[in-house]
């Protein structure tokens, strides 16, 4: 048979809490104690009624509790607690019997005042067993709920730092926001609730149904007639909850994208004036989830008035129904009448409770789905299960046959052959999409190739250990990643350990300590979000102090001075002339004066290499090249 998806996603959800499995048995535990101690409370009713407040066989002067209590055992308690050890469980179960039979007898034939203060003190006992034991469930779950959430966001967010390139280009930031906070938050309760709140509600179900067959089958029977339709309605709501939810996230992270994408562009925003573009785009993104929003809303909402109306018809029943047997009396006492009444009506309450953890977890699953569809994306690039570690590169990199593509079919790159010798400085050249950041993203293993192989002193790169690979590899972009934190931080990037001198040599090395000197902090002056506080040249600069810090035999470029004015490309460019002296450089070049410093110049076009020589050589062989650098450089 084959197995439903929701019963899937359950168990693996529950899986999550086998690291603390002892503390779910705890809350268990104390959920079970909480039940029995709840219906016990609720069973004291009727011995207050009717045997100490009304039927009573002695007044005031009657032999005390302890004494009625024995009379009417007819042996001492010890004889009574010895024999029941070495009893078959019949014979235990009929002298829980009779001792039952005996306490109210005793309770009846003791002194009133005695009975009475006898009786409080074991309510006021249930009582504190019972609220000691909710506070003991709330703390074990509420801990077992934190360090779940805790292991689901770590995970989740691994996986997704562990997953290709291409992974990040397909998906929305604002999506992966809100699946590690609102979806993870709608899980809290679901494995929790399933496995304490249920259980403790199934048995205060069970206590009280107890309770209410004891006092009058008959009525427990017409009762429970009513019970089946409400519960096949919840259980319609709860399916539709489910749906209801999953919509409204995937509602979410649209609202989410749009919130990330319009502050993170608010430059290009402002400066092509679409402020009222974005309120609209941003309004109809809320409009949308606000109207999921509120589908889901109602769907809750329902549910519980769902449960009262449930409630109310079966208290009008129970009410007609007893109320005869009690005025007529039918062997039914005031006192178990309203020991049923009370048992009945307070199985209205985990009735409610179940078919609002029922609702949590379906919420729950629903986003559970989401996560564990992240979860299950398979990085694309990963290591082989003995991978080589290098720690040094000492003769080439090459591509043999190198092809890859995104989609299936559509090749960037084509049977692309290049070495790229130690010391030597190559410049990657063509117009927009012909493939040239493609291939220098193969060098940092970014992306395999879909056929051909590329190799670092003779091993292929996919039997290599990508860390080590990578603490090789120096990067700077065009685009310039830094952090919020201090400048000192940004350079050391994940090395708060190394000193501040060889941080201030790298800064130097990069022209960077003649702004870094100007601002209010120097180096631990915090740069805001992606550097927002600094200029282009300033960013590029602490990028390149970055790279120099690192000291990598291995640098890849992707133009870092193409976006940049001419003082601060000159400043940038004798930064990248210091980091590249000594080093094996890969350049996307965008910039005559980096192109005529490089050793050699490959000119890329549809993801082919057509022309591969000296920038004077390849002038004179009057080709593609020449074109692109009439129309592109002829400038400079």
């Amino acid at each position: 048979m084959k197995k439903k998806p929701g019963i899937s996603v359950f168990r693996r959800l529950v899986s999550y809490a086998a690291p603390y499995r002892g503390r779910v048995w705890l809350a268990i535990f104390f959920s079970v104690v909480f039940a029995v101690s709840s219906g016990a409370t609720l069973g004291m009713i009727l011995p207050l009624f009717d045997d100490v407040l009304t039927q009573r066989d002695a007044g005031f002067g009657a032999p005390g509790l302890a004494e009625a209590i024995r009379r009417e055992a007819g042996a001492p308690w010890s004889s009574f607690a010895s024999s029941i050890g070495r009893s078959a469980p019949s014979t235990s179960a009929a002298y829980l019997a009779d001792t039952g039979k005996a306490l109210r007898r005793g309770l009846r034939t003791a002194d009133p005042r005695q009975a009475l203060i006898a009786v409080i003190m074991v309510v006021v006992g249930l009582i504190l067993i019972k609220n000691f034991a909710a506070f003991m469930q709330a703390f074990h779950i509420t801990l077992v709920e934190e360090r779940m959430l805790e292991d689901l966001r770590g995970r989740i967010y691994n996986h997704i730092l562990g997953l290709h390139l291409g992974f990040f280009t397909g998906s929305r930031t604002g999506e992966l926001t809100t699946l590690l906070t609102a979806d993870v938050m709608r899980i809290k309760g679901a494995v929790t609730q399933s496995l304490v709140t249920v259980l403790k509600e199934a048995v205060l179900l069970i206590v009280f149904l107890s309770l209410a067959i004891i006092s009058s089958w008959r009525l427990t029977l017409v009762t429970l007639l009513v019970f089946p339709p409400g519960m096949a309605l919840i259980t319609t709501l709860a399916r539709k909850l489910r749906k209801s939810t999953h919509r409204s996230q995937e509602r979410m992270a649209d609202f989410a994208s749009v919130l990330q994408e319009s502050l993170v562009g608010i430059r290009v925003v402002k400066a092509f004036g679409m402020e009222a573009f974005e309120e609209g785009r941003f309004a109809r993104a809320s409009s949308d989830h606000r109207r999921h929003e509120l589908h889901l809303r109602r769907v809750k909402a329902f549910s519980g008035p769902l449960t009262e109306l449930l409630g109310a018809v079966v208290s009008a029943v129970v009410l007609w129904f007893g109320g005869r047997e009690v005025i007529q009396g039918d062997g039914m006492s005031a006192g178990r009448f309203l020991v049923f009444l009370a048992a009945v009506l307070s199985m209205m309450d985990p009735v409610k409770a179940l078919g609002k953890a029922w609702a949590g977890i379906q919420e729950g699953l629903a986003s559970a789905d989401r996560l564990f569809g992240i979860l299950d994306t398979r990085p694309l690039v990963t290591d082989s299960p003995e991978p080589v570690r290098i720690d040094s590169f000492n003769d080439c990199i090459a591509f043999r046959d190198v092809s890859f593509c995104y989609l299936p079919g559509k090749n960037v790159l084509h049977n692309v052959n290049l070495t790229i010798r130690k010391g030597e400085m190559i410049a990657l050249v063509g117009p927009s999409g012909g493939g040239k950041s493609t291939l220098a993203d193969m060098i940092p293993r970014f992306h395999d190739p879909s056929s051909g192989s590329v190799t670092i002193d003779g091993r292929d790169l996919r039997a290599v250990e990508t860390a080590s690979l990578r603490r090789l590899l120096g990067l700077v972009t065009q685009e310039t990643i830094l952090f919020n934190d201090t400048v000192r931080n940004n350079i050391a990037y994940g090395n708060p350990d190394i000193p501040i001198d060889e941080i201030h040599k790298a800064a130097e090395t990069a022209n960077a300590m003649e702004f870094i000197q100007r601002l209010p902090r120097g180096f631990d002056t915090v740069i805001g979000e992606r550097g927002a506080t600094l200029s282009g040249g300033q960013r590029q600069r602490l990028a390149i102090a970055r790279a120099v810090l690192k000291n990598p035999p291995v640098l890849v470029f992707d133009e870092a001075t193409s976006s940049l004015d001419t003082r601060s490309e000159k400043l940038v460019q004798k930064a990248v002339e210091c980091l590249v002296t000594g080093r094996t450089s890969v350049v996307t070049a965008h910039r005559l004066s980096t192109i005529r410093k490089a050793d050699r110049v490959i000119y890329i076009e549809d993801g082919r290499i057509l022309e591969e020589g000296t920038h004077e050589s390849l002038l004179a062989m009057g080709g593609r090249y020449r074109a692109l650098y009439e129309l592109q450089f002829a400038e400079d």
